[in-house]
């Protein structure tokens, strides 16, 4: 037992104290989000126009205008300017001062009708504004109370029958979280479980197990380089995390929608009986698949059928999420490839039955012996063939 942790912690060290770790493997992901939430803010940005908007108001309504409400953010503030004729307003259309104006003939209040003057697009946001701004008018009588809930809109919260989850359409983003997470374990399990079999490959090229196995035995060999590889992707994730976390502890009290996160209990329990042992699965399949072959680069076509099942619910996510509790959805939940990001996915649609996610992990666990077992016995029979590759019928045929 102590050669597999000697094992394990050799892999470990040899990886994640490496430069290109450090910068591929823990900088790239969080390197890529700060990008991605970089561009949604730039084109948030070039979707908010704060020239002014103007009216011509011949109905009387906005003869002592309310102000108009505060927009959402990240929206800011469009100016909301009276003109006395349609002539000084076009004068400040054609001068660039506003954007847009908006005439309001004098059966306005009757009719319903009203025209808009613009040289370009209307951004979404600035429309928005003047409608609300319009609407705070028409309701000046009505209880400011109702008024304000009339202008913003209902908000339907969508609750489980035991009240433990619930989501709206302020913290829409926990449905996000799953799908997240099931791409970052994507990531790390396929680029921590390619050095796995990258390292197998090229110490049967060079035959350093050779002079290893003389002094550990085949099976502990393996399941201390899976321990390794497994140890690896859950750095990876761990500080993944971290990058994630910590903004969002810092950036919460100054922006609201960040306070409605939540994490369900279930999420940790899919995360330590279900994730895990599929990480260690696919690990194991990796290393099975490096002590077959004789380059590594005969081993892509092997990892592509590996990697098909794992992104199959995420080609149905339309049918994950239309109907989260279909057989369909059961099916991929237990199924081992398919189990971590289907489960996932239904995480953030429903809660999922005590039941299936024992079943699954249970399935799981049995699977990630089965592969260690599989990565040991490809491992012994491979090991001594130098330059040849062994072909998985003698893998799986009798002694």
């Amino acid at each position: 037992m102590t050669k597999l942790w000697h094992v394990a912690w050799h892999e470990y060290r040899r990886h994640v104290f490496n430069r290109r770790f450090v910068l591929v493997g823990l900088l790239s992901v969080p390197l890529l989000v700060l990008v991605m939430v970089g561009l949604v803010f730039l084109i948030i940005s070039l979707d908010i126009n704060t020239t002014p908007l103007g009216y011509v108001d011949y109905s009387g309504l906005l003869a002592d205008p309310l102000p108009a409400p505060a927009p959402e953010p990240p929206d800011r503030p469009v100016p909301i300017l009276p003109f006395e004729t349609e002539a000084a307003a076009r004068s400040a259309l054609d001068a660039g001062q506003i954007q847009a104006y908006y005439v309001l003939p004098a059966d306005y209040l009757s009719i319903g009708w009203l025209s808009v003057v613009n040289m370009g697009a209307l951004k979404s946001p600035a429309r928005t504004q003047f409608y609300n701004f319009l609407t705070a008018n028409l309701l000046r009588s009505t209880d400011p109370v109702i008024a304000n809930r009339l202008v913003k809109g209902a908000e339907i919260i969508v609750q489980s029958p035991d009240g433990s989850r619930s989501i709206s359409s302020k913290n829409w983003f926990n449905v996000m979280i799953p799908i997240v997470a099931g791409i970052a374990f994507i990531i790390a399990i396929f680029s921590t479980g390619g050095y796995l079999m990258q390292a197998v490959v090229e110490e049967k090229e060079n035959r350093t197990m050779e002079v290893i196995i003389t002094s550990v035995s085949p099976n502990q060999f393996m399941a201390g380089k899976i321990i390794g590889d497994t140890a690896i992707g859950l750095t990876q994730i761990f500080l993944w995390m971290l990058f994630i976390v910590i903004p969002i502890l810092v950036l919460r009290n100054s922006m609201s929608f960040l306070r409605g996160i939540q994490i369900a209990p279930q999420t940790l329990l899919l995360v330590v009986f279900v994730m895990l042992p599929a990480f260690i699965l696919v690990s194991a399949l990796m290393a099975a698949i490096g002590a077959t072959i004789s380059e590594a680069r005969e081993g892509q076509q092997m990892v592509g059928i590996i990697s098909l099942p794992i992104w199959i619910p995420y080609m149905l996510i339309g049918l994950l999420i239309g109907n989260p509790n279909s057989p369909v959805a059961v099916g991929l939940s237990l199924f081992p490839l398919t189990a971590p990001l289907t489960l996932l996915l239904r995480d953030g649609m429903t809660i999922l039955p005590a039941w299936q996610i024992a079943l699954s992990a249970v399935i799981q666990v049995l699977c990630a012996v089965g592969a260690i077992w599989l990565a040991g016995r490809a491992f012994r029979l491979g090991m001594l063939r130098y330059g040849k590759r062994l072909k998985w019928r003698e893998v799986f045929a009798r002694n």
